[in-house]
């Protein structure tokens, strides 16, 4: 591709949830096919960069990892700004975590001006089903009530991850794309 062909464009990735729901795992599945069980909370935000080549556009998405911890939500809360593809996590064996999304939704709505970004609910965890403790038709609906992608994933058996960032790649580049179409 020569330069003078070539175009450039950022695209900002942001996972917000609370802490334990795996952000961070699904990143590092996605990025590095790697998962471990003793990953470490983020602290503040993290972010890892790839670059992308698609129909001689050459995209360089920055993905960032942000913490959980609600001491740490207004430092989180600054770096939803910009974002393109915003992706909601919580644990699907934590209720809680399921319930606290409305406040990230919420912070995600108050710093993207407009709808001019996509947005993914992920219920994570999907191999702890049995535990599950958020009905799937819930998590669907409230998914689907704003206008978000829904998907389940799990980082430790590696399910639903490429699909997840495939459905969130295909919606960027083409907001008619109905992933429940697929």
């Amino acid at each position: 591709m020569s330069k003078k062909n070539a175009e450039t464009r950022q695209i900002k990735i942001i996972l917000l949830g609370e802490s334990g729901v795996g952000k961070t795992c699904i990143i590092n599945r996605y990025f590095e096919n790697k998962f471990s069980a003793d990953t470490e909370s983020t602290l503040g935000s993290y972010s890892t960069t790839k670059t992308i080549v698609k129909n001689k556009i050459k995209y360089i998405v920055d993905i960032w990892d942000t913490t959980g911890q609600e001491k740490y939500h207004s430092i989180t809360n600054l770096y939803i700004k910009g974002s393109n593809i915003v992706i909601l996590v919580y644990s699907i064996d934590s209720k809680s975590t399921f319930d606290k999304l409305n406040y990230w939704y919420d912070s995600v709505k108050d710093k993207i001006e407009g709808d001019d970004y996509v947005l993914a609910v992920v219920g994570s965890k999907y191999d702890l089903f049995e535990s599950e403790e958020v009905p799937d038709e819930e998590a669907k609906s409230w998914a689907d009530s704003i206008g978000a992608i829904f998907q389940f994933t799990s980082a430790k058996s590696n399910s639903g991850i490429d699909l997840l960032f495939e459905n969130l790649a295909r919606k960027y580049f083409n907001p008619n794309f109905d992933y429940k179409k697929q």
